[in-house]
């Protein structure tokens, strides 16, 4: 059974590694992400839809246009399988050069098992509606330390 543990231990490696890149503007990292395939998408927290690599590539391209995120996760429930992961995120996103109330996010990232390496296969995100939002806001304000 350990063997299966590390196995699903390390698709959180992944999905930290895709918040890392996003903190970082670091697209060509973001993109190491993704499986090896056209059939990828995003559904962009603002609704956007992107379909395949090329897609996906422009369009966090483009968002990287903006000041950089810090995306928190407040909220991760996990469903795993042999082959696929799923992980359902209540997330905090913050502009790094702005202290404003950061946007409530409701995201989902699909990851597969692919040549011994999670890989991110779907994202679909969306701003929480605000009543959700300002339950994880109240959340988030609470867990705040002395220093925030």
């Amino acid at each position: 059974m350990p063997r299966f543990a590390r196995l699903f231990e390390a698709a959180a490696d992944t999905l930290h590694a895709f918040y890392r890149a996003v903190s970082e503007a670091n697209l060509d990292g973001l993109m190491e992400l993704w499986i090896d395939e056209e059939a990828v998408t995003y559904i962009c927290p603002d609704g956007a839809h992107l379909h395949g690599l090329d897609q996906i590539r422009s369009g966090l391209a483009k968002q990287f246009e903006f000041p950089r995120t810090q995306i928190e996760p407040l909220d991760v429930r996990v469903y795993d399988s042999l082959g696929t992961i799923v992980y359902a995120v209540a997330e905090a996103h913050r502009a790094l050069d702005e202290l404003d109330v950061p946007e409530m996010v409701f995201s989902t990232y699909v990851m597969v098992h692919e040549r011994g390496e999670w890989r991110i296969a779907h994202i679909h995100s969306s701003t929480m509606p605000p009543k959700a939002a300002d339950q994880f806001a109240t959340r988030l304000r609470r867990d705040a330390g002395p220093l925030h």
